[in-house]
């Protein structure tokens, strides 16, 4: 062989091996993309899932119950401060011997729907001999027909 057959024969492995590493490294950087974009869509998935969760937790009715006095009388305001609507709601005062609730007042419940950033007056007679703290339950019905109940301490 002469000297020019060596060089091309040189050339050529040289070139195979520059391929071969080259080969390499492409199946290394192709899977650890094909990693990657296994992780991107494990974070989509649960990225929707926390959005639908948070979308569905906004369209929820959020109580808040306070006793007040406006003028001469007293009242139990429920607020609704969420975005959703609650049905069927109910007022019960627990463990209250003498309730401050007038007749009319109880015939207001349950009321069919009380809607997103609304409330209702409950009048109460309120006098020196009445407890300073009330706990109230409001049960109510959502959107999906769920029942939920939750407790409140009322202070005057």
């Amino acid at each position: 062989m002469t000297l020019v057959d060596y060089l091309t024969l040189s050339i050529s492995l040289l070139s195979v091996i520059v391929a071969a590493i080259s080969l390499i490294r492409t199946r290394a950087l192709a899977a650890e993309q094909l990693e990657l974009e296994r992780v991107t869509a494990e974070l989509s998935a649960k990225q929707i899932e926390l959005i639908e969760r948070e979308d569905q937790q906004r369209k929820r009715p959020d109580f808040h119950v306070d006793l007040t006095k406006l003028g001469n009388d007293h009242y139990f305001l429920v607020a609704n401060r969420g975005d959703g609507s609650a049905f069927d709601l109910n007022f019960e005062l627990v463990d209250c011997a003498n309730s401050p609730l007038f007749a009319d007042s109880v015939r207001m419940f349950p009321h069919s729907e009380l809607k997103a950033q609304s409330r209702i007056k409950v009048p109460a007679a309120i006098h020196l001999g009445s407890p300073s703290t009330y706990n109230v339950r409001l049960t109510w019905k959502e959107r999906d027909g769920v029942d939920k109940s939750e407790d409140f301490s009322v202070y005057l």
